[in-house]
């Protein structure tokens, strides 16, 4: 059976990538890296390639479908966002290299962005060299399954509800078993699952699929795209093999998991004719295909990606080893001898972001930290991910969540803000309660007390809020309590829209102290504000010492303020 297979992919030009070679193994490609160095985006890139509508070789319709009835391939929509801004006609440029099943040839196309008229920028492959007569823009015909990081939304957070699918209702052992192979469990149950996610999971007869962890559920997810290439091959008579895509494939897997994935994976690429393309942070993952590249040259490959000289290289077949080392040549050096790695600090939104630069002002340790603000998973998702003891955010990274978020005391990874009230009331209140003579309302750009008022007149107006000074508090305690739903969120919204206005933003862009609003509540609000930066820095240390190698002793540098 002739496979198809992806060679080669030459970035030219994409986000973070330029002049980036990609070669992937026969079977099995981890590629790791540090946050923005496109790992994602590779894998985008070799979805969008493929789709599996057409047989052009007989000019036949191909109507197969995955175990949870979609389709074996992955729209741009589910892979990209678009930045209007950056995404233009001409930032893409891919030269694409691969192995054609139907033709049984080296094939080629481009990859580029196109647009029409009054419509976002979308990838065309063209020049296909398969095509040798008629439209040369279109994809090449591959099934495709990409496991994005949407699969790891919490259970709790996501319509679910039990469904059922008849290939897994007829191969249900199969799949039990394959789970009780990776994960090494004696589950003798297994349950479709669909809403907001199709998935599947097995259990015990102890507990059901409404009980089950994140990495389960992950496991699931992965062995469910395994059967549905097999459900393919067993249907398609000129099946050519499959590729698989998983973002962040040892989410929630234990290291001898991971270990084990390998091993499922190299049987199932075997048997099916598979190729999956894979990233990870897991040490145990990388470090385990890098020995399998040494033994199998061809079919397994690691490639790590690094930005430690400039622009990002691609660095093939690296061993972990190798790769932490590389990672400390981009630690902050503390002093000419000692060095500490960055530590991921995840936010609720965008106010909690503002509050916590204010809060950390000048101090010495905002140098060791990689700031996500635009990542916002939201408080219910990032307490599901710490109890489900997700590594990156149960022990490797830092969540700022709102002060009245209750029972997070014995999670090291949560540090709260210092107060009951969301950033937005806090800073509503504290500025409302300030007298219209305060040095504040003095500013440059006349934000005065009218003004602050104007802004903020719905608040003013849902609360029914007169004088100053007031218990925000209390007011928003009773308005619940009279309200029912949508008048909630209705409030929620107007904080917002307020946090947001232009005349505020530009008031939280003064630089000065007396001016700016978060800066001034830190200077007025000294023992909150020290207790704050004394919390946050031994969580950040025992973040950092989750690294391999890195001494506690050198953690003095960041508690020396």
């Amino acid at each position: 059976m002739s496979k198809t297979l992806l060679k080669k992919l030459t970035i030219k030009r994409f986000r973070a990538l330029n002049d980036v070679e990609i070669e992937f193994g026969t079977h099995v490609t981890v590629i790791c890296g540090k946050n923005g160095t496109s790992k994602s985006s590779i894998l985008g890139i070799a979805a969008q390639i493929f789709s599996f509508r057409t047989d052009y070789t007989k000019d036949e319709k191909l109507q197969f479908q995955t175990i949870t009835g979609s389709n074996f391939e992955s729209l741009f929509s589910e892979h990209f966002r678009v930045s209007n801004k950056f995404d233009v006609v001409g930032s893409l440029d891919v030269a694409v290299e691969l192995h054609d099943g139907y033709s049984n040839k080296i094939a080629a196309a481009t990859l580029t962005l196109s647009t029409r008229k009054g419509a976002l920028p979308r990838p065309v492959l063209r020049k296909n060299t398969t095509a040798e007569t008629g439209n040369t823009s279109r994809n090449f015909t591959h099934p495709v399954i990409f496991l994005s990081l949407k699969r790891l939304q919490p259970i709790a957070s996501r319509e679910y509800q039990v469904c059922d699918f008849d290939y897994l209702n007829a191969h249900k052992q199969h799949f039990i078993n394959l789970n009780n192979e990776l994960l090494n469990k004696v589950s003798s149950s297994a349950t479709g699952t669909g809403g907001s996610i199709n998935s599947a999971v097995a259990h015990a007869t102890s507990y059901d699929q409404d009980s089950v962890s994140a990495g389960e559920d992950n496991a699931g997810q992965i062995i469910l795209a395994l059967m549905s290439f097999r459900k393919l091959k067993d249907e398609y008579a000129d099946y050519k093999g499959g590729l698989l895509l998983v973002d962040e494939a040892d989410a929630g897997l234990f290291p001898a998991a991971q270990t084990k994935l390998l091993e499922i994976l190299e049987r199932e690429c075997n048997h099916l004719n598979l190729q999956v393309v894979m990233t990870s942070h897991s040490p145990t993952l990388i470090e385990r295909t890098y020995e399998l590249s040494q033994k199998y040259r061809q079919k397994f490959k690691t490639i790590y990606l690094s930005d430690t000289f400039g622009t990002v290289k691609a660095m093939t077949d690296f061993s972990w080893s190798n790769i932490y080392s590389d990672l400390l040549t981009k630690t902050v050096a503390v002093t000419a001898t000692v060095s500490l790695p960055k530590v991921n600090v995840y936010f609720e939104d965008g106010e909690g972001h503002d509050f916590f630069n204010a809060l950390l002002i000048r101090h010495p340790c905002k140098k060791f930290l990689n700031q996500l603000d635009n990542v916002s998973l939201g408080c219910a998702n990032y307490l599901q991910l710490v109890r489900r003891d997700v590594p990156e955010f149960s022990n490797r990274s830092i969540i700022i969540l709102d002060g009245d978020v209750p029972n997070t005391a014995n999670f090291n990874s949560i540090v709260l803000l210092p107060s009951a009230l969301p950033p937005d009331q806090l800073i509503f209140e504290y500025l409302y309660n300030l007298p219209p003579n305060d040095e504040f309302w003095h500013n440059p750009i006349n934000f005065t007390k009218p003004v602050f008022t104007q802004c903020s007149s719905q608040i003013i107006s849902a609360l029914a809020i007169g004088d100053h000074p007031i218990n925000l508090k209390s007011l928003v305690e009773t308005y619940r309590t009279n309200n029912n739903d949508e008048r909630k969120e209705t409030l929620r919204k107007v904080f917002k829209a307020f946090y947001k206005s232009t005349d505020f933003q530009q008031c939280l862009a003064q630089t000065k102290q007396q001016y700016n609003p978060w800066k001034r509540w830190v200077h007025d609000n000294q023992p909150a504000y020290k207790k704050f930066r004394e919390t946050f820095v031994k969580q950040l240390a025992k973040a950092m010492l989750v690294v391999p190698g890195i001494d506690k002793s050198k953690l003095i540098f960041i508690e020396s303020k």
